[in-house]
């Protein structure tokens, strides 16, 4: 017996992308029932009239504003609730998927029944042989980035299903049960870190988080940094740790956290963002009444320790090729602290 699917693709001035990403999901080879859920964040562009007139078989939503990624999907994840499938997949507008994507999806979900949220093996559209996203970190101190970035892909694939700290919102499956017990994305974040605060949300859940190595999707993805990117990222990573660790958990990480907030700062008094840092704590102070209650939900699912999540959370910061700085002084004392501090935790 095959699960119903409800595939979500958020779109956002996709116009260039949508026609391939659409015409690739149709042309599946699932068995199951499974259906496609567009949801429109206002385009400015003709996305939403490509979608209507070429893809009628197609459901279709045009919001009238920009909830974002974690908006929009949450949109989307509700209808799909209250219509009962068994799995809710989460799509970019950017992606092109392989024939027996969502079969080796599914075959993956139901195979490990411990397993919440599974991810596709993301390659780059423009390179095929390489990977985009093998999964990404899942930093003890609530930074997230991929890993394994522009590796060949055909060891990976050949390597197996394997668990990962947290996956992608480009291609990740989730389960029903999940959502039903833990929520979906928490919207504050409106993008960034809303995939790392849900997959760690699970695993305090007791759920694991697993790579597909079959299920093959393209992602047209190029790495970018700017002020914008480093603000969005930076206040979700605060408000993660405040949400998701233990209350004895974060007094124990504090010295550590104030030390690289100190870095924090000095990194972006350097490259000149400065009034990003200051606002992402502005936002967060803010926000703290949402950040508190968001925090009693998540610890009131809770079955598994920080102890035990903590063992398979990284510790060497690795985005992007790290700098000398980060190399040789960031990683050694944020290594050290990891390794000395998992003994209380």
């Amino acid at each position: 017996m095959y699960p119903s699917v409800a595939i979500i693709i958020v779109t956002y001035d996709g116009e260039r992308y949508i026609k391939k990403c659409l015409s690739s999901v149709l042309g599946n080879s699932y068995e199951g029932k499974f259906d496609i859920f567009v949801i429109d964040n206002n385009s400015k562009d003709k996305t939403a009239e490509i979608v209507s007139k070429e893809f009628s078989n197609v459901v279709l939503d045009v919001l009238k504003g920009n909830l974002g990624f974690a908006g929009g999907n949450n949109f989307g994840i509700r209808k799909a609730l209250s219509k009962g499938y068994d799995y809710i997949v989460l799509l970019n507008q950017d992606t092109e998927v392989s024939q027996d994507w969502l079969s080796e999806l599914s075959r993956v979900a139901q195979k490990y029944q411990e397993a919440g949220i599974v991810q596709s093996m993301l390659l780059l559209s423009e390179e095929r042989a390489l990977t985009n996203n093998a999964g990404n970190a899942f930093h003890y101190l609530g930074f997230g980035f991929i890993k394994n970035y522009r590796q060949k892909a055909e060891p990976w694939v050949q390597k197996g299903n394997f668990e990962i700290g947290y996956a992608s919102g480009a291609a990740m499956l989730i389960k029903k049960e999940v959502l039903e017990r833990i929520g979906a994305f928490d919207e504050k974040f409106f993008m960034y870190h809303e995939d790392l605060d849900l997959c760690w949300r699970a695993r305090i859940a007791g759920y694991k988080i697993i790579v597909a190595a079959k299920s093959i999707v393209f992602h047209d993805y190029e790495f970018n940094r700017n002020k914008m990117i480093f603000y969005w990222t930076e206040r979700a990573r605060i408000a993660c740790l405040a949400q998701n660790y233990s209350f004895a958990s974060i007094l124990k990480l504090l010295p550590i956290f104030l030390l690289v907030e100190a870095m924090m700062i000095f990194y972006s008094l350097l490259n000149g963002w400065a009034v990003e840092k200051l606002n992402s704590y502005v936002w967060f102070v803010s926000n703290i009444s949402m950040i508190l209650k968001s925090r009693r939900c998540a610890q009131s699912t809770r079955k598994v320790s920080d102890k035990e999540i903590f063992k398979s959370m990284d510790y060497n910061l690795e985005f992007s090729g790290p700098s000398f700085a980060i190399r040789w002084i960031v990683n050694p004392i944020i290594c050290f602290y990891y390794y000395f501090i998992k003994i209380f935790i």
